[in-house]
């Protein structure tokens, strides 16, 4: 499991964006104006930080940082063929 610290420094680090705690809440197009190419390679980092794969679709649902944070950490339910 990654730590709300660990993620946040995982931001800072690899994508080199300015983000604090209460910046979590915020949505992806407000106060760090997140590009969709950040967001994927907050994906990426966090794939490798972690060792968890999280499907993209819904990495990509999530409209807060801190939803992605909560895909890291909460259990991966189980999809169901469409």
């Amino acid at each position: 499991m990654i730590t709300k610290e660990r993620f946040i420094h995982a931001v800072r680090d690899e994508l080199k964006l300015p983000l604090v705690n209460p910046d979590l809440e915020h949505d992806f197009d407000q106060k760090v104006q997140w590009r969709s190419m950040h967001r994927v390679r907050l994906f990426a980092a966090l794939e490798r930080l972690t060792g968890r794969k999280v499907p993209v679709r819904r990495l990509f649902e999530q409209t807060t940082v801190s939803g992605v944070y909560q895909l890291y950490t909460e259990p991966i339910e189980e999809e169901q063929p469409a």
